[in-house]
C-alpha cells in the first residue's frame, strides 16, 4: 500500500447545513469562478468515503476518482481545480479498524485509492478484543454526550486506569479522550455560530460546554489558527461548501 501525502488536502467537517444531506455527509464544489478563495480544512478525526469528479463547463464529466481520506492534523487551505466536486461520507475512527483494517493515525493527512481497502467490501463487524472494544465504547459515550463528559469519570466507568484509557484509545483511534472531546466540543460551537449571521459567542461557549467565552476563544484558536469572529467571517463568504453538524 503506498500512501500519498497530500498536505493542502484533508477532510471536512464543515459548512451550512441542507435539509437533505445528512449530519455524515459533505460536499465540495470548486465551481468555475475565477480566483476563488480558498478554503479552509478543521482539523479532523473522522476519516471519508470520498467520490471526487471533475466536470467540464458544458456539465459533462471528464473524470471521476473514489477515496478514503485520512484524518487531518492541522488546519490547512484547499484550493481545487476549477470543476471539481468532492463528495464525502464521515467514518468515524472508531469504525476505521474494522472497515480499513488499519489504525486511523497511520492515515493521517493521507489520501489514498479505495481500492487499496478491501475490508470495504466486507459486512462492518464489531472488533473481538477488549482494547478495540475499550476504545470504540469510550469514543461513542464522548460522541453521546458531547464531549462533556472527563476522561478520569469514562475510566472509572470503564474500571480501567486513567493511563490505561488514554493508552487503548492512542493506540487504536489515534486520538486520546480529552482531544477527541476537545474536537467534538469545538466542532459544535463552529456549527452553531454556522448557523447565524452575528453570533452570541457567549451563549455558543455555556452551550457547547466551555466555561466561559475565553475558554471558547483559547479552544478555537489552538483548533483551527483563528480568532472565533475571523473563522466565522472566513466561513461565512463560502456559498458552496455545505457545512454538517459533526456526528455526534
Amino acid at each position: 500500500m503506498t500512501a500519498h501525502f497530500i498536505t493542502r488536502l484533508g477532510p471536512y467537517s464543515e459548512a451550512r447545513a441542507r435539509a437533505e444531506r445528512g449530519s455524515h455527509e459533505w460536499r465540495y464544489d470548486a465551481g468555475f469562478l475565477p480566483d476563488s478563495a480558498p478554503h479552509r480544512v478543521l482539523p479532523e478525526s473522522r476519516l471519508s468515503l470520498v467520490t471526487e469528479s471533475l466536470y467540464a463547463p458544458t456539465g459533462e464529466i471528464l473524470d471521476q476518482s473514489y477515496w478514503v481520506f485520512g484524518p487531518i492534523r492541522t488546519p490547512r487551505l484547499y484550493a481545487p481545480p476549477p470543476g471539481s466536486v468532492l463528495e464525502g461520507m464521515f467514518i468515524l475512527p472508531e469504525h476505521a479498524l474494522c472497515l480499513f483494517g488499519v489504525r486511523p493515525d497511520e492515515l493521517t493527512d493521507a489520501i489514498l485509492p479505495q481500492s487499496d481497502f478491501p475490508r470495504l467490501r466486507q459486512p462492518l463487524t464489531e472488533p473481538s478484543r477488549h482494547q478495540d472494544r475499550l476504545a470504540i465504547w469510550t469514543a461513542r459515550l464522548l460522541r453521546a454526550t458531547k464531549g462533556r463528559v472527563r476522561a478520569n469519570a469514562l475510566a472509572e466507568r470503564a474500571g480501567v486506569s486513567e493511563r490505561h484509557l488514554h493508552r487503548c484509545m492512542s493506540g487504536r483511534l489515534g486520538v486520546g479522550p480529552k482531544a477527541l472531546a476537545g474536537q467534538i466540543r469545538a466542532l459544535a460551537a463552529i456549527e452553531r455560530a454556522d448557523q447565524s449571521a452575528r453570533p452570541n459567542w457567549a451563549d455558543i461557549a455555556l452551550t457547547s460546554g466551555y466555561s466561559d467565552q475565553a475558554h471558547l476563544s483559547r479552544s478555537l484558536k489552538a483548533l483551527t489558527g483563528l480568532t472565533p469572529t475571523a473563522l466565522h467571517a472566513e466561513r461565512s463568504v463560502e456559498s458552496e461548501i455545505f457545512k454538517t453538524a459533526p456526528a455526534l
